[in-house]
């Protein structure tokens, strides 16, 4: 064997070390080799050691940009926003159950408009329901609570006519009561006894001055006496009767009889 032999066989040449941008040479900086040096050095590159976890980085942020809705521009893009988070395509899909109870509250013109509206702004139906379930809560609440406010503000209009009236508020509250029992019908009168309107100090003072012109006797025929007309109608009913010569009264129908008799009560208080 030839000495250039030997001196081959004992020396080996060794072997280059290749590394490529996908290959996993020595250095973990060399997957950058094959970048621009804009790139390179760009500071968001120094976090990754390689390119696996460069492509881990990707993908996951793909996945969440994906889920992501864009904020939209135009009134098509609304629309399109909104059938996707479930707004009916008509404002009458929409499906809301007012109770019973409830319903006295919601005229079906108004529901309508709220169903307008709501689909306009782009609202589901869990989300019109639920401002609907508010509402309602609040008229709940209100009407719990309505009899001690009526009672918080019965003290407080007491109060305030008490000092306006002084001494005459009890005469003035008996003559209010009395223009009630003549002039109110049962509406009227529940309105006045069982809301806060029968605790406004104006509402009570214009009962006292149609008090004034009404007699305790009056006031106690009316009791039994439900004929819907004030005194002074009363009075002009039974001067046209009087004046009419061919009226059923004249003639002693009972029911045009009995009708005079309760004008004389309303009238004249017997």
């Amino acid at each position: 064997m030839s000495d250039e032999q030997m001196t081959t066989n004992d020396n080996p040449v060794q072997e280059e070390q290749v590394s490529t941008v996908l290959g996993s040479g020595s250095d973990n900086q060399d997957w950058k080799a094959s970048l621009s040096d804009e790139l390179k050095n760009d500071a968001t590159l120094q976090n990754f050691k390689d390119i696996e976890s460069l492509a881990k980085t990707v993908v996951h942020q793909q996945k969440v940009l994906g889920g992501r809705i864009p904020l939209p521009k135009t009134d098509e893009e609304y629309n399109e926003l909104y059938t996707k988070l479930g707004r009916p395509e008509d404002p009458n899909k929409y499906e809301v159950n007012i109770p019973q109870d409830y319903q006295q509250y919601f005229k079906k013109e108004n529901v309508d408009e709220f169903k307008n509206v709501a689909h306009k702004i782009g609202l589901n139906n869990n989300q019109v329901n639920a401002l609907l379930d508010y509402q309602m809560s609040s008229i709940k609440h209100e009407m719990e609570n309505e009899p001690a406010t009526i009672a918080a503000q019965k003290g407080q209009t007491e109060q305030v006519l008490k000092q306006e009236w002084g001494y005459d508020y009890d005469k003035n509250i008996r003559a209010a009561t009395r223009a009630l029992d003549v002039y109110g019908d049962d509406d009227l009168r529940d309105l006045v006894e069982n809301t806060s309107a029968g605790n406004n100090p104006a509402v009570i003072k214009f009962f006292a001055r149609l008090g004034a012109e009404v007699t305790e006797d009056m006031a106690k025929n009316t009791q039994n006496n439900r004929l819907a007309v004030s005194p002074l109608d009363a009075k002009e009913e039974i001067q046209k009767v009087m004046n009419d010569a061919n009226h059923p009264y004249h003639k002693g129908d009972q029911m045009a009889v009995e009708r005079m008799r309760q004008l004389h009560e309303k009238a004249y208080g017997n």
